[in-house]
């Protein structure tokens, strides 16, 4: 796939990633790791991509092990202004490198955000995801904060503008645990045949990242 030219937008790697994760299939993890080597030097990692799509440096360096890529997640970590964007980010620094000193201050960032939108809630759920719940109190203080969050933004389905990052937060909360499958599944199930018309390709963002979630959601159904 000729992604040479492209400009990546927000979650175009991340929607790749999940859907190699829920279907094993390599052109997800080619469409990743092409976009990712066109940022190498001789001197190693240059240039940057989407905040919210930091976490695909992870998925590098655990598919080939090489240390740029380990270099550029150090990189990333000297940010000076940790943004909501980079918070999912931050989380699986901490918790893949059995530190945690930095669990306080995530949840502080989500405590004090006001209105959250359907983005936020996306990395609302993404944070959730690379929490360890050895550190219980700050992941249930997160996890209670989206349940609080997805009841009000369900009130609005299936007509809401944030339709996708809605079905995708809650597709996900249940895949992981968040939410109780049960009580909460057919919400996702009903953005998700709203949606299922759209033509999903590789590179699709949000689109690949709530198919990959309802792959998921199906595989644990069976």
């Amino acid at each position: 796939m000729d992604c040479k030219n492209e400009t990546l937008k927000p979650y175009q790697l991340m929607g790749a990633v999940q859907m190699y994760g829920a279907t094993g299939e390599d052109e997800y993890k080619e469409y990743v790791m092409a976009h990712l080597s066109r940022l190498k030097t001789a001197e190693g990692m240059t240039g940057s991509l989407p905040e919210q799509d930091y976490p695909a440096y992870f998925f590098a360096l655990d598919q080939t092990g090489h240390e740029e890529y380990r270099h550029k997640i150090e990189d990333v970590m000297k940010t000076p202004e940790w943004t909501l964007e980079l918070m999912p980010f931050i989380t699986a620094y901490d918790t893949r490198y059995k530190r945690k000193e930095h669990y306080n201050d995530i949840v502080v960032t989500f405590r004090k955000k006001g209105k959250f939108t359907g983005k936020d809630m996306v990395l609302l759920i993404d944070t959730i995801a690379q929490m360890s719940e050895e550190i219980y109190e700050y992941y249930r203080e997160l996890r209670d904060l989206f349940k609080v969050i997805v009841k009000e933004k369900m009130k609005d389905l299936p007509h809401s503008s944030e339709m996708i990052e809605i079905g995708y937060s809650i597709l996900k909360a249940c895949n992981i645990g968040v939410l109780q499958k049960e009580k909460y599944g057919n919400f996702g199930e009903l953005v998700w045949k709203t949606i299922a018309g759209i033509d999903n390709k590789t590179g699709t963002g949000l689109n690949d990242m709530i198919c990959a979630q309802h792959i998921i959601f199906n595989k644990q159904e069976v």
